[in-house]
């Protein structure tokens, strides 16, 4: 009868710590697309010529029921990232693709591949191991990202929306926002 119980009790414990994983992951991930984005306004006026540019970024998570259906081709607009993702029915995860340092053609691309990767909810975290054997920990969310702009809040010409991959890369001296679309 001890052995039942025990058993049911772990099982419980269990279910509740994968449960609280479950809710960190999503607590993550609305965090980090809150975190990519942005709102800009800007308004000038000189000699009766006045210029109004507003721009508001949003990133809603994207958690799909079958985590395979990540899998695809995701880069930048400005040519300067790329990552070809793999991911299985489970959440386990493979990839490679670059980054480069000025995010444009000219500068250069640095390769890495991805190790110990996993897809919880909309929540994608691993390690990026590039070509010189330096590694870093990485960490994006499954989003879609609508961009609005026009000349300020209530004067909207345009919204689009994509679905993609948006990270924060943290170096030394500065932070970029990314977003890869998702290619294929």
């Amino acid at each position: 009868m001890f052995k039942i119980i025990a058993l049911i009790i772990a099982v419980f414990v269990t279910g509740l710590s994968c449960e609280v994983y479950s809710q960190d992951a999503g607590a993550r991930a609305q965090t980090l697309a809150a975190a990519l984005d942005k709102n800009k306004y800007k308004k000038k006026e000189k000699h009766n010529i006045k210029i109004e540019i507003y721009i508001d970024i949003k990133n809603e998570p994207v958690a799909k029921s079958n985590p395979a259906d990540y899998s695809g081709s995701y880069g930048g607009e400005d040519n300067g990232y790329k990552l070809d993702l793999k991911v299985a029915g489970d959440g386990s995860a493979s990839g490679s693709g670059y980054d480069s340092l000025n995010w444009n053609d000219a500068s250069p691309k640095m390769k890495f591949t991805l190790q110990n990767t996993r897809v919880d909810g909309a929540l994608l975290a691993g390690t990026k191991v590039y070509d010189d054997g330096r590694t870093e920990a990485f960490e994006a969310v499954f989003a879609n990202r609508t961009v609005s702009t026009g000349t300020n809040a209530e004067t909207i010409n345009s919204r689009d929306t994509c679905f993609g991959l948006g990270f924060i890369q943290t170096h030394k001296d500065w932070t970029n926002r990314a977003f890869l679309m998702k290619i294929d």
